[in-house]
């Protein structure tokens, strides 16, 4: 069989710049006609391209090696052809009415900073600032990605962006009312902290109005009361009181500070047109979501839901992650946003070999994250429509891969669902190959989230992780997860009570104890996962182990322990089905063993597979806020 069109160039390409993707990348573009346009492209473009390119001649052969090489030229050639629009398409966002891209901009890859250290423009790096301005341009102007959504927390985002903001109004014919901007601020305990904290967002935008508006991490049950008031709630009392203020003025103010709520002070800012939809984002469990959105008070949600799982919510008391959340937005005519997709949703901007090679040549996985999510109500009968998702992006090229898709699934609709249902199937089967179907359906059952829990340890993620691993490769995802944990875990004194920690070291606010602790490799945990099923108990007791070996920063020796040569036996009888009871068989396979169709277990050795390799990188470069603070 012949390599085809582009197989040989590639091989040359990289043959020649071993070192350099960007020089492979322009090799390879000289020896295509239709590839000559991209040579004047930008360097991130054609590090990515190199890249792509040389981990596909790593990871493929033949046809299909032929055919992916074919999707990064089509994306290439799409990108420069000045000739077709990339302007990505809107939808109704549910009851908000606006008309919503189904691609936005978030905000949290591209600022100077982290932390509350930057204060003014004057400390912002020219360098970081223009490369953000890029990033707008390219959103609103050329891909209509009209949508940006920041946060109070995302560090220097909001001063840097209503700087930004500023200046293209000034320069370009885009107008305040052409975007949809959205601010996030976190439920707080103090009222008072709480409206000057969304008085600064305000600020630093530079705006009058917010279209929407997320309580930023609703994530566990005491921000219930802090939003809604349902039990007395303590107020941080004001620092500093006018010193003409009487002793009676000040009990007045106080008494009534106390009657107040996060939710009473933006029940003010949109009886004043500051705020046009209420919505909320979450790291929460389902029960939670559930919970907030029967309330009918919000619009709009921000949650996870992705193929690999919804994080924190994934698993859950029924299997089935925030699906049950999403039949409820739905039912309710919310608007549905997914948030992360490509970094809680499986870090797919870093895939795995395995994971590559199961999604092309239909598409990249990155690809397959976007496609699911548009193509949702078509995958299953009875499947809501998800309205839109958010890229972080760090640089312009960003956002490329997702215009290019957008263009496609509009364009070729019937085509991009056939094959995104194709690479489900192949998704699914490879998962029960690697876990079996029993344990791929009902690995969830009985473990407990964090807070359900007193150590705080996330088991019911923890053991999602292994199954992610095992059937996907998604090592470096697994590593990225298991050291948020482990963060936490750091901060933990084991001579406080657990609130304590929450409250002293860890931080109440934002997050809590989200996404939970990691687990202690010298402690036994049985008293925490007695609703596992029995027949899933060593199990989900050796996956947890190799979690530990294959995810953690220092990872202990774990060595077999010494009832493990007896664990297939035991998971066996665990597990066989009864035999056919002959007076109801008959003679027919009456005597028969019917354990063929029944998972057995089988004994984990730690080993980490060489298609467990993250395939490429797709960000050349580090985000500005994970670079080195400058002085």
């Amino acid at each position: 069989m012949s390599e085809g069109t582009y197989t040989p160039s590639a091989r040359v390409a990289c043959r020649t710049f071993p070192d350099s993707d960007i020089e492979a990348a322009l090799h390879f573009c000289q020896q295509h006609e239709q590839l000559r346009p991209f040579l004047g492209t930008s360097n991130d473009r054609l590090v990515k391209m190199g890249r792509s390119m040389r981990s596909l001649l790593d990871l493929l052969e033949g046809e299909p090696l032929e055919l992916s090489l074919e999707l990064l030229v089509q994306e290439s050639q799409l990108l420069v052809d000045d000739s077709i629009s990339l302007h990505v398409p809107k939808v109704r966002f549910g009851k908000t009415e606006l008309q919503m891209p189904i691609v936005t901009l978030g905000c949290m890859r591209f600022q100077q900073e982290w932390g509350p250290r930057i204060t003014n423009m004057n400390m912002v790096g020219s360098d970081c600032q223009d490369n953000l301005v890029e990033i707008l341009k390219l959103a609103i102007l050329k891909y209509g990605m009209i949508h940006i959504e920041t946060a109070r927390g995302y560090g220097s985002s909001e001063l840097q962006l209503g700087c930004a903001l500023k200046q293209i109004f000034l320069t370009t014919d885009i107008k305040r009312e052409d975007l949809i901007i959205q601010v996030k601020v976190r439920p707080m305990k103090s009222v008072i902290e709480f409206r000057e904290t969304i008085g600064e967002s305000f600020q630093n935008l530079q705006i009058d109005y917010c279209d929407l508006f997320s309580l930023h991490g609703f994530n566990y049950e005491e921000q219930m009361k802090w939003v809604f008031g349902e039990e007395k709630m303590t107020v941080v009392a004001q620092t500093e009181k006018n010193s003409a203020e009487s002793n009676d003025e000040a009990k007045d103010a106080s008494t009534q500070e106390a009657e107040e709520t996060c939710m009473s002070v933006l029940t003010q800012y949109m009886e004043a047109g500051k705020i046009k939809h209420l919505g909320f984002t979450t790291h929460g469990p389902t029960e939670l979501i559930c919970r907030l959105v029967a309330k009918d008070v919000f619009s709009y949600a921000n949650i996870h839901y992705h193929y690999f799982g919804s994080y924190t919510a994934t698993g859950g008391p029924d299997g089935k992650g925030n699906d049950l959340a999403v039949k409820m937005m739905q039912e309710r005519g919310m608007g549905i946003f997914i948030i992360s997709p490509f970094d809680k949703g499986g870090a797919l901007y870093k895939p795995s070999k395995k994971l590559r090679s199961l999604t092309l040549p239909d598409m990249e996985p990155i690809n397959f994250g976007m496609n699911w999510i548009w193509n949702h109500d078509k995958l299953a009968d009875g499947n809501a429509q998800l309205h839109t998702f958010t890229i972080g992006a760090g640089r312009p090229s960003d956002l490329d891969n997702a215009a290019v898709a957008a263009y496609l699934h509009t364009t070729r609709p019937d085509d991009i669902a056939a094959k995104t249902k194709a690479v489900v199937e192949r998704l699914d089967r490879a998962k029960i190959e690697a876990l079996g179907k029993d344990f791929a359906d009902h690995w969830w059952k009985g473990l407990p989230k964090a807070y359900q829990c007193k150590s705080l340890v996330e088991h019911n993620q923890i053991v999602w992780i292994y199954t992610v691993i095992k059937a996907f490769g998604m090592l470096e995802f697994g590593k990225m997860r298991y050291a948020s944990f482990e963060n936490n875990s750091s901060k933990w004194n084991a001579t406080f009570s657990a609130e304590e920690n929450i409250e002293k070291n860890i931080g109440k606010d934002p997050w809590g104890f989200v996404p939970g602790l990691a687990l202690d490799p010298k402690k036994d945990y049985a008293d925490e996962l007695v609703g596992v099923p029995e027949e899933n108990k060593l199990r989900v007791k050796q996956a947890q182990e190799c979690v530990i070996k294959w995810c953690s920063k220092d990872p202990p020796v774990i060595e077999p322990k010494k009832s493990w040569p007896n664990i297939r036996r035991m998971s066996n009888m665990l597990s066989r089905k009864p035999k056919a009871n002959t007076s109801q068989a008959g003679e027919t396979g009456a005597n028969e063993d019917s354990t063929s169709d029944v998972d057995l277990f089988i004994e984990e050795d730690f080993t980490i597979k060489p298609d467990w390799e993250t395939s490429y990188d797709m960000r050349p470069w580090p985000d500005y806020p994970d670079q080195p603070k400058r002085e």
